[in-house]
């Protein structure tokens, strides 16, 4: 199962990761003077699909949440993907 990016989001912050709230850069530590520092645990997440790696604007590979600016509210995740397994809504 996947992980929408709210909650990988949610859990990355929860375990010291930075998220760049602005690109949905994932990164162990913020540092404007040198490259992100990145370590196995996110390449794993990459590797699985839960994260993307594109380059920055000074073209360091970075890890990266998908669908970070797509939407604003798990509501609205969820209008697109309806199905999602946190997505759905049972009866008590």
């Amino acid at each position: 199962m996947r992980l929408n990016p709210h909650d990988l989001s949610e859990l990355l912050d929860r375990l010291g990761y930075y998220v760049d709230d602005e690109t949905g850069e994932v990164m162990l530590e913020l540092d404007p003077c040198a490259p992100p520092t990145i370590d196995k645990f996110l390449v794993i997440l990459a590797s699985q699909g839960q994260l993307i790696t594109k380059r920055n604007p000074e073209f360091e590979l970075g890890f990266y949440l998908p669908n970070w600016r797509c939407f604003n509210s798990m509501e609205e995740y969820c209008s697109v993907f309806p199905y999602e397994q946190q997505c759905k809504m049972y009866d008590d």
